[in-house]
């Protein structure tokens, strides 16, 4: 609920600052957790890894409820819009069982059956008096569709870190504790730039990094596509990490933002924390089906690793060309009072 946190408790003006910080806490935990299992990886053992993981989940289990203000229950909980997840995570299942199959008519038809679960959802939410996002995301004239498109199209780039150590070590013949760090690279410059771009307050300037990071993170994982190959020199190899580390701040400099965007796309106090509590769940649906669709490309390219690298890095630059035309959309929109208006007072398509 952090990103609903910071619309209630932060002025407008540090609303920017707040998500990046948040986000960046996601692009750091990216960036240990590789580097840590490279480093597991390179004495061989998996259980070490699991034993970090629970001490890491204890320790916040424990200082969390010292930290939070003790109080009553004082709002009734809400209704779980458990139609909506079902399609969402059934979605999600159906193009990750393809990624695993080889015969092509069943990969084909579990695809089919994906994009069907999340036409489904897409119909559900519509119509539901529960619903994951919210209302004004449905409304015609709202950019806050475009905006949730764009955060998921640069957020499912994320899943590219889990085949980059094996690309690391097949292709560019590093050791497990280095190719674990690739996969932290794209991290970094996610939890970097976004510091660095949320002090950005100009609105020029501001629709300008929303459009800009997902065209960087998309030439960033085209240039990398071209640059996979077999016994790959150290040059290609560096050039593997500042390419990387340019992809990841495309993310960056633009999810602040975006997150930005969401929050003040309605004046309503309710339908704005909802807005905002939707940021995260975006961010999660978008990672799970990027794995998904990662796992696809990967086996479509096999046994060559060459091809999958390729496959997985070209698939994944398509996506965030996506988001260029998205973060267009969602500023053009922005831009036209009368829409936006009608978006804010909840009168929006009617």
């Amino acid at each position: 609920m952090g990103f609903a946190v910071i619309r209630s408790a932060l002025p407008r003006h540090l609303w920017a600052r707040g998500s990046a910080l948040v986000s960046a806490m996601f692009g750091v935990g990216t960036f240990v957790g590789p580097a840590l299992g490279g480093l597991v990886a390179q004495f061989g053992s998996w259980r070490p890894a699991f034993v970090v993981l629970a001490v890491a989940a204890a320790v916040p289990a424990v200082l969390v409820p010292r930290a939070l203000p003790r109080g009553g229950r004082h709002e009734r909980a809400h209704p779980v819009p458990v139609r909506s997840l079902v399609l969402v995570v059934g979605a999600a299942a159906a193009v990750s069982v393809a990624g695993i199959l080889s015969n092509e008519v069943a990969m084909a038809a579990f695809l089919a059956l994906g994009i069907a679960a999340v036409l489904a959802f897409a119909v559900t939410e519509r119509r539901a008096a529960v619903r994951v996002l919210p209302r004004s995301t449905y409304q015609a004239g709202s950019a806050l569709r475009w905006v949730y498109l764009t955060i998921a199209f640069l957020a499912s780039g994320v899943a590219v870190e889990t085949f980059l150590p094996l690309f690391a070590r097949q292709l560019g013949g590093l050791p497990p504790a280095v190719a674990g760090l690739f996969a932290a690279v794209l991290s970094l410059g996610w939890s970097v730039s976004q510091v660095v771009s949320s002090s950005a307050h100009r609105e020029r300037t501001v629709r300008r990094l929303r459009v800009a990071g997902p065209a960087l993170l998309a030439a960033g994982f085209a240039v990398l596509a071209l640059l996979q190959h077999r016994d790959a020199s150290l040059p290609v190899v560096l050039a593997w990490l500042t390419v990387l580390l340019a992809g990841g701040a495309g993310i960056g400099i633009a999810m602040p933002h975006l997150s930005v965007a969401a929050m003040a796309s309605t004046d309503d106090p309710e339908e704005g924390k909802q807005a905002a509590a939707a940021i995260a769940t975006v961010l999660r649906m978008s990672t799970a089906f990027g794995a998904a669709v990662a796992g696809l490309l990967v086996n479509l390219g096999a046994p060559s690793t060459v091809l999958s690298a390729r496959y997985l890095l070209a698939g994944f630059a398509v996506l965030a060309a996506f988001g260029v035309g998205t973060a267009w959309r969602a500023d053009r929109l922005a831009r036209q009072p009368s829409a936006a208006a009608g978006v804010a007072t909840g009168t929006g398509g009617r």
